[in-house]
């Protein structure tokens, strides 16, 4: 797992409108962080910072979090997860985030992005490749939890699925989906024939098309 770390400030003035506006004209994020075992703390993080980091984790990634005070002495270091960020409707803008702290040797619920690598063998047949889930909710110990899930899907054929059960995860956590939960589908699309289906059907029609003559006559 890559290392993701991150310096923030105490924010001593916390309520205050005008406060917050002025420190993110000074180009400061004020944030949070909580947690089981930890007291709320707020925060201010410079936002070319923050942008950056933003751009190369995910909510399943470990980032350190070390927080000093006005004098530069560290006061808080822990790996916390992004739990929140809240944007400007307007100008898309990073305006808050919250950061969370799991309680020690307990679970966390979380989602694990999901990367599929290859390319199917239905496609190659003119199949279409169905996302249901570009995302895994898992419940996990925060030591193993992995930034994403890679999945190798280049043996899927035609009309076949890949469930939740078909998935290998680590010990200590656990999908939070049904056992039969599809993840991606190779679907067939509508008006072409998969091949076994068209032999199948053959014998059927001739016998109802008999019938019917027996009936008229």
């Amino acid at each position: 797992m890559a290392e993701h770390k991150l310096e923030a400030l105490v924010r001593s003035v916390i309520g205050n409108k005008r406060a917050v506006r002025r420190l993110r004209k000074q180009g400061f994020v004020p944030g949070v962080v909580y947690g089981p075992d930890i007291e709320p703390l707020s925060i201010s993080i410079r936002k070319t910072n923050l942008i950056k980091l933003l751009h190369e984790v995910t909510e399943a990634s470990a980032i350190t979090l070390n927080v000093k005070d006005d004098s530069g002495k560290e006061v808080f270091s822990h790996v916390a997860f992004i739990k929140n960020v809240q944007y400007d409707k307007l100008t898309d803008e990073v305006k808050h985030i919250d950061f969370y702290v799991p309680e020690k040797g307990h679970k966390m619920n979380i989602n694990i992005p999901i990367e599929f690598v290859g390319k199917p063998k239905g496609v190659e047949k003119g199949g279409v490749i169905e996302v249901i889930h570009h995302e895994l909710p898992v419940e996990t110990l925060p030591s193993v939890i992995i930034e994403k899930l890679e999945i190798d899907i280049s043996n899927l054929n035609l009309g076949e699925s890949l469930h939740v059960s078909d998935l290998k995860l680590p010990e200590g956590m656990e999908a939070e989906l049904p056992e039969n939960e599809p993840i991606i589908t190779v679907a067939v699309p509508r008006g072409m024939e998969v091949e076994g289906e068209e032999t199948a059907e053959e014998p059927v029609e001739p016998e109802v098309i008999e019938k019917g003559k027996k009936e008229e006559e």
